[in-house]
């Protein structure tokens, strides 16, 4: 390999790590760069990541429906050109169609073969199907150490990782050690495959599911229409090979909000150009002008708008109401629902099928949905003070409920298998759970019900605290590096580049993903994969000076 190309190299290549190795392309090819990146990830489907393994379950959807995918196009592409409706064919021609999530990591894997097939010979890309265990920096660069060899040197190494490993919780602990004791089954979510297979012993039980945000919601299709159930109008025709019952459980046991069922539907959300400027110069000042400020200007722009909505949809509301609610959102996000959990999901299906007037949680967490490019843009476009990322995170967080929400379809199935009692949903929490040794008892409502199989569906926080994964632990020792606050990421710049925790950019090392919470936001989307810092770390990568040393091995 020539000394003059710069060596760079992907750690964990995903969605995330794809994006990346487009930007580098896109802009090596345009400054006629020689460039050399070495990609890392053990994955059979490189470019996927586990989220869309081409392999999972048909059964576990997109949260986003064709239309909304949107994708930039591949290096040399033309408008229009190499999107993922256009790879689907004809199975693109319902723009409504929630499509399994395996479906767009094929299209994920296939961009990427044709990127290497459309290289520039100044720009070369090799595949190392290892996972890196440790990065050590010496004095030519960066050094990776991966299954007893190392490769390297590199001048720039991009850690694209997704979700890495993590401590599990107290709770979790716990439940293991106790399933390992008495033999009782404790699955993860995902693989849905694995899950499928597993669930073919578990007829006639009762299964709980720990957390009912979208994970759960794939789990109870797994364990349904994975095993061979269907719906038939408003009935379920059970296939014998289901649990007695399902329990998902929560804090509050309340299931996500579905989005908007059409595009006609989901328009009446449309913030006007006017609320969207506003939106732009409210965050503005809450990050940077007036950090004291905080969220009070974004809250006062989504008083205005959701007010305007919800009247336009029938509704009668007072803009004191609206504040009122996000006041509670910033504070104890969902404490503003009331109602039980049926009555809350009949509501929002109503609601997102246009039958009924938007409510204020529902129509605010629409807006944040569409606001979302516009808050990645201008959050991760700068350092924000830690506090102030906390709290917009925070928030954020909170309105997933809404603005991630699953697909009507998915939420009137879950209607069904409720009123049938199949699914019978819980708000529960320790000390309400208790171990025995035939499973877990679960006590609500001055109900018990013991499921002997539980299916953890929490998916981990982002907190560089919790992360066990030996390159980042290493990492973590190695450099000093702090999370940005309480249960947030790391702090990075702009470009993605590491910041330890006395303020210096780690040369050559950079960061992106869900490990960069609070330095970045809402990274839990398709579309923040293929996002500005991508673009921006491509940048800087190729505005260095070229990189010296030989590859090894």
């Amino acid at each position: 390999m020539g000394r003059d190309r710069r060596r760079v190299a992907i750690v964990g290549f995903g969605p995330r790590g794809l994006a990346a190795l487009e930007a580098l392309v896109r802009h090596a090819s345009g400054a006629g760069e020689s460039l050399a990146v070495e990609v890392f990830d053990p994955s059979r489907w490189p470019a996927s990541g586990p989220s869309f393994n081409p392999c999972e379950s048909e059964t576990c959807l997109l949260n986003l429906p064709l239309r909304s995918i949107d994708l930039p196009p591949p290096p040399w592409a033309r408008e229009g050109e190499g999107s993922f409706a256009e790879w689907m064919g004809q199975a693109a021609g319902d723009g409504e169609a929630y499509l399994p999530r395996a479906r767009l990591g094929a299209y994920l894997h296939a961009r990427y073969e044709a990127l290497l097939a459309q290289l520039p010979g100044h720009i070369k890309v090799t595949q190392r199907a290892v996972r890196v265990t440790e990065a050590r920096r010496g004095g030519q660069g960066w050094q990776l150490h991966a299954q007893g060899v190392t490769y390297g040197p590199y001048g720039h190494v991009l850690l694209s990782l997704g979700q890495p490993e993590t401590a599990r919780d107290d709770q979790l602990s716990r439940w293991q050690d106790h399933a390992d004791r008495y033999s009782l089954p404790l699955k993860p979510a995902y693989p849905g495959t694995g899950l499928i297979d597993a669930a073919g012993a578990w007829a006639g039980r009762v299964v709980g599911i720990r957390g009912m945000a979208l994970s759960a919601l794939d789990v109870v299709r797994l364990l349904t229409l994975g095993l061979g159930g269907r719906f038939a109008g408003s009935s379920y025709v059970a296939s014998g090979r289901e649990p007695a019952r399902i329990v998902p459980f929560s804090l509050d046991g309340h299931a996500p909000a579905p989005k908007p069922l059409n595009a006609r539907l989901d328009a009446r959300f449309d913030p006007l150009q006017e609320e969207s400027e506003a939106f732009e110069e409210a965050l503005r000042a809450g990050l940077f002008k007036q950090p004291e400020a905080g969220l009070e200007p974004v809250h006062g722009v989504l008083e205005n708008a959701a007010v305007r909505i919800i009247r336009a949809g029938g509704g009668a509301v007072q803009a004191a109401e609206v504040r009122d609610w996000l006041k509670l959102e910033s504070e104890r996000p969902g404490s503003q629902e009331q109602r039980g959990t049926l009555e809350a999901l009949r509501a929002s299906i109503s609601q997102a099928e246009g039958r009924e007037p938007p409510a204020i949680g529902y129509t605010i967490g629409q807006l944040w949905r569409k606001w979302q490019p516009q808050l990645r843009r201008v959050f991760d476009s700068a350092l924000v003070p830690a506090s102030i990322a906390q709290d917009f995170v925070s928030f954020d967080d909170g309105l997933k409920r809404y603005s991630y929400g699953a697909p009507v379809e998915t939420a009137r199935q879950l209607l069904i298998l409720i009123e049938t009692g199949l699914v019978d949903p819980r708000a529960a929490d320790d000390p309400d759970i208790t171990l025995t040794q035939h499973g877990w008892q679960l006590h609500s409502d001055e109900q018990t019900v013991t499921a002997s199989v539980m299916i953890d569906a929490v998916l981990p926080q982002p907190a560089l605290a919790h992360v066990t994964e030996p390159l980042v632990a290493g990492l973590r020792q190695d450099l000093a590096l702090e999370p940005l606050g309480d249960g947030l990421g790391a702090r990075c710049a702009p470009d993605a580049a590491l910041i330890t925790a006395d303020g210096v950019r780690v040369a050559g090392l950079a960061l992106t993903g869900r490990l960069a919470n609070g330095s970045a936001i809402a990274t839990d989307s398709i579309h923040d994969c293929f996002g500005s810092i991508s673009d921006r770390w491509a940048q800087t990568v190729l505005s260095a000076l070229p990189d010296q040393g030989a590859s090894s091995p």
